[in-house]
């Protein structure tokens, strides 16, 4: 995707993949600050631990404690999350972005959780109800988010969870596992309510066509990988790479 972007911008450079162990974070953040590289995505389990090892945080990085990008300043770290702005604009471009007064349920605690959460209250909604598998992460978020409105965690459980999607127009998992480790079945969630799964393989994704097969709205994180990386891409080099193209670099990438 971002090699696509930088051909399709003229930017010279290559995007590589580090596959790092907790050890090997320090020695890494040194590598940034002395110039290796320009900047780097970061994803999951390191969202957070990134994010305490940047020398300053901007916009929804700083209100989440988390970075899924990271640019070099001089010497300086400097962490950002596009998760945000990159799930909004996902869904509102499938016209799947809920309208003012919904509820929303959103299934996982970590750091795309959370910008997910942060999004979502942005809408205003009504209620935001967050269910998660580790005891107290839900309500971790919902205690950071409380001042914003009726945001309250509940439990990982399939009874719980039917009883809130019930009156949810939107569920969002942002967890890593699928429709076989999930307490919530689309199949079941009422008529007008819109599914959203973070994940993007393997495709097609389960809970997005389980929820497809009973007439639900449906999308998978495709979008928001897209969106967010072009995010990202501006935030390293100062320019805006051609969505098409970039798609297109993707899905093939995706698909092979």
């Amino acid at each position: 995707m971002h090699q696509a972007a930088m051909q399709a911008t003229g930017v010279e450079g290559t995007y590589e993949l580090r596959d790092l162990r907790p050890e090997d974070i320090d020695g890494f953040v040194a590598e940034l600050r002395e110039g290796r590289y320009t900047g780097c995505n970061v994803t999951t389990p390191y969202k957070a631990v990134m994010a305490a090892k940047c020398d300053s945080l901007e916009g929804d990085a700083d209100s989440l404690q988390v970075v899924n990008t990271i640019t070099v300043r001089g010497r300086r770290v400097v962490g950002y999350t596009t998760d945000t702005d990159g799930f909004e604009l996902a869904l509102s471009q499938a016209s799947m972005w809920p309208r003012q007064g919904a509820t929303a349920l959103l299934l996982g605690a970590g750091g795309a959780a959370a910008a997910v959460a942060l999004a979502l209250i942005g809408v205003p909604l009504l209620r935001l109800r967050i269910a998660a598998r580790r005891d107290g992460a839900a309500e971790s978020i919902a205690a950071r988010l409380r001042h914003s409105g009726d945001i309250a965690a509940v439990a990982w459980d399939p009874r719980a969870i039917a009883a809130t999607s019930a009156h949810s127009a939107i569920v969002v998992n942002a967890t890593p596992v699928g429709l076989d480790d999930l307490p919530f079945d689309p199949r079941g969630a009422p008529r007008g309510c819109s599914v959203v799964d973070l994940r993007y393989g393997p495709r097609p994704v389960d809970v997005v066509s389980a929820a497809l097969e009973t007439g639900h709205r449906a999308s998978d994180g495709l979008e928001m990988l897209l969106q967010q990386g072009l995010l990202s891409f501006e935030i390293w080099t100062g320019r805006t790479a051609p969505p098409g193209a970039v798609r297109n670099a993707l899905l093939r990438a995706v698909e092979a």
